[in-house]
């Protein structure tokens, strides 16, 4: 009965083995990690009572559960909010549980390939992890202290007289946000608008002029100050859980990931009450460290690194999986909790992964398909598991192979890097900046195949009168300048709506004061709007390409290994004699081989 539910189920245990951050785990392990989590709920209780942000590495190889770390916060962030419900004194919890005497939200934020709008990603992460209940609470409590509470029936504070005292406070940059916010809490009429403006959304000219508001929320000192308000305000701590730290230097090399660090400096330096997570590559981590500036060094915190699985570990992980996947089929587990496989196996698998979660979840997933499937019996698969185990390398041997002698030559060091960073299998994201990395990538890479003399910028600044703008991209050849762009959305599946037509006017304004020749503008597919249409029909210098989701991701996961279609003709609008597109011949080698 057990193996006809196992051959009929649309998703057999042990799926998913990669672990995304949108997509909670179902069982977690936490002993190997139990440091780790001890050590990042000090840093919050120290941070709420001091407010001063930290900084923490949390190394691992690849598939020793870096991304499944933040499932295991998120859910320990629940658990710590109903223990705060349901306390009538806060004082009385157990402080040194969970960090259960504070109140503390962490927030996933996937790192982008590229340095581009990173403080935009930042604050849209936020944003979509707290939501309207963000605003709320940090709009009410600003108009309050601001002497925005109303004194009577018929007295209503003035919007004006707030205003002004929310910019005594936050002056300059600042003065849009407090705008913002004290609008979304005072004026019912237009409080719609300022919570588009507060949620990132471009709005027409005519909007912005009844806003009262100049800037929009995508420039980078606008989305720090927001960011500032909202730590300042919001009576709780926020774990920021940068993971894959290592995208940009893996797409794009050492002055993106320069770039990047130095974003994060400057939010641990800016911004109050923040802990910063930061999960890395251990075998990346000297490179990160001899890339990043003395001062980042200096304040972080010592690093923690992810153990792999004990044997009993594994046996845990298995017999809990195998009881979640029984419950979801509305079955008792049966009696032997290994079961389909057993105890032997289990440690052949062990002995192989030298426990790896990862690479362990493969291994078990792929012996229950043979046996599921009548492929092989339990005797045969101990038979191929010793075979396995026996031909198995040294975990000496392994480790030695993993530790990179930087006194080697750079060219050396730079291949072993790209090695290693192979072996991680990356969970995609398709969004502005992960596509523009990616672009890039290729650019660089067909550029260099085809003997081109080129040189390639990200984050191109160019200034339209007094104010500055920013492009995503610059890439200049042959004396003529190309600038990309792509609007600030959140998928390829939608129009890009009003975000498209801001997007070719940065590339128009750029071409008209000549700051660069020509323009790319990559957008979703259909994206359409009486104004879009109308600059890019009176402005032939701006290509337009158009992608959906799925091309995204195509675009993205190739980016180190071989152009796609797509790639390839967006090179050809720049470089245009590198003929037609010649797809890659792949040598493809299946799991029952990898496995015998």
């Amino acid at each position: 009965m057990y193996l006809d539910v196992l051959r009929d189920a649309p998703i057999l245990p042990f799926s998913n083995f990669v672990s995304r951050g949108d997509i909670p785990d179902k069982v977690d392990i936490a002993r190997p990690r139990s440091y780790i989590d001890r050590e990042v709920y000090r840093l919050v209780q120290q941070t709420y009572r001091d407010k001063a942000s930290r900084l923490i590495p949390i190394l691992g190889s690849a598939g020793t559960g870096k991304t499944h770390a933040y499932h295991s916060f998120k859910d320990k962030e629940r658990e710590n909010k109903k223990r705060l419900e349901r306390a009538e004194d806060v004082e009385e919890i157990d402080a040194g549980k969970f960090a259960s005497s504070v109140d503390w939200t962490i927030v996933y934020v996937p790192s982008p390939p590229a340095s581009i709008r990173v403080l935009l990603h930042v604050y849209t992460c936020i944003i979509e992890e707290l939501g309207a209940e963000l605003l709320d609470i940090v709009s009410e409590k600003l108009v309050k202290k601001w002497g925005g509470s109303k004194k009577g029936i018929f007295q209503k504070p003035k919007l004006d007289e707030v205003i002004q005292m929310g910019i005594r406070e936050f002056p300059g940059v600042f003065a849009d946000c407090v705008k913002a916010l004290v609008t979304y809490q005072l004026d019912k009429n237009k409080k719609n608008l300022a919570e588009r403006w507060l949620l990132g959304e471009d709005l027409e000219d005519e909007e912005l002029r009844e806003l009262g508001i100049n800037s929009v929320v995508e420039e980078d000192d606008v989305c720090l100050s927001l960011i500032k308000i909202i730590t300042e305000n919001l009576d709780r701590v926020l774990i920021l859980y940068f993971d894959e730290i290592e995208s940009p230097y893996r797409m794009l090399g050492e002055v993106a990931e320069r770039k990047f660090l130095e974003i994060i400096k400057r939010l641990y330096n800016e911004v109050k009450g923040l802990v910063i997570t930061i999960a890395v590559l251990k075998e990346i981590w000297p490179r990160i460290i001899e890339i990043a500036d003395a001062p980042l060094r200096s304040r972080m915190e010592p690093e923690q690194e992810l153990k792999p699985f004990s044997l009993n570990d594994l046996k845990i992980f298995f017999s809990k999986s195998m009881e979640a996947f029984w419950e979801d089929n509305n079955l008792n587990p049966p009696l032997y909790p290994l079961f389909p496989l057993n105890e032997k196996l289990i440690e052949m698998i062990y002995e192989k992964t030298k426990g790896n979660p990862r690479n362990s979840i493969k291994l078990c997933r792929r012996f229950i398909d043979k046996v599921v499937m009548e492929e092989m019996t339990v005797d045969e698969l101990l038979e191929v598991g010793a075979e396995i185990v026996a031909t198995a390398r040294p975990k000496a041997e392994i480790e030695e192979e993993e530790v990179i002698d930087f006194s080697k030559p750079r060219e050396v060091i730079k291949k072993t890097i790209e090695d290693i960073l192979a072996e991680e299998e990356y969970s995609i994201d398709v969004n502005p900046q992960s596509v523009a990395g990616a672009t890039l990538k290729y650019i660089n890479m067909v550029g260099e195949e085809k003997g081109k003399d080129f040189k390639t910028q990200m984050e191109y600044k160019f200034m339209l009168g007094k104010r500055g703008q920013t492009l995503a991209a610059l890439i200049e050849s042959k004396g003529k300048k190309w600038g990309m762009e792509i609007p600030s959305i959140k998928t390829f599946d939608r129009s890009a709506g009003v975000a498209g037509y801001y997007a070719a006017k940065r590339l128009k304004d750029a071409i008209s004061v000549k700051a660069i020749d020509f323009g790319i503008l990559i957008v979703p597919e259909k994206t359409k709007g009486d104004k879009f249409n109308l600059i890019l029909k009176s402005n032939p210098n701006i290509h337009r390409v158009e992608l959906n989701n799925e091309i995204g991701e195509r675009l993205i996961a190739n980016a180190l290994k071989y152009p796609t279609e797509e790639g390839w003709n967006i090179c050809k609008i720049i470089f245009k004699d590198i003929g037609e597109y010649v797809p890659k011949v792949e040598e493809t080698q299946s799991d029952e081989e990898s496995i015998e």
